[in-house]
């Protein structure tokens, strides 16, 4: 999976968000301040480029769509944050979060059960 900008992520959520939709549509979505037409338009061809979108042209109009979806990217990008920022170490990863009270306790909870339940899985 090529890397991609924070611009174009921001484009390539709009359409998750839409599913599908011509520039003008991912251009209504984007908050404020939006970038120009053109601006959009540009992300979006790269996105093309990378393999992240496609379109359908219906008339004068290209009507673009994810490639991927948003689970498989962000999976992507977690497996990449843990193996270039936290060497590949979960204790590490998640004491970050742990120790920073980053996850409330009902969180914790859930997370022991739920691997409890995989420990239990394993072992068979």
């Amino acid at each position: 999976m090529k890397e991609i900008t924070k611009a174009q992520e921001d484009i390539l959520k709009a359409l998750w968000e839409i599913g599908d939709g011509a520039v003008s549509d991912v251009l209504d979505i984007i908050p404020e301040p939006k970038p120009a037409y053109n601006t959009v338009a540009t992300v979006i061809k790269v996105l093309e480029k990378k393999g992240y979108v496609d379109h359908k042209t219906y008339g004068k109009t290209n009507v673009y769509f994810p490639l991927i979806e948003k689970k498989d990217y962000a999976s992507n990008i977690l497996k990449d944050t843990f193996k270039h920022f936290f060497n590949g170490s979960l204790n590490l990863m998640f004491s970050q979060f742990v120790k920073g009270k980053e996850v409330n306790l009902k969180e914790l909870e859930d997370l022991r059960k739920m691997l409890d339940n995989e420990i239990k899985n394993y072992e068979k």
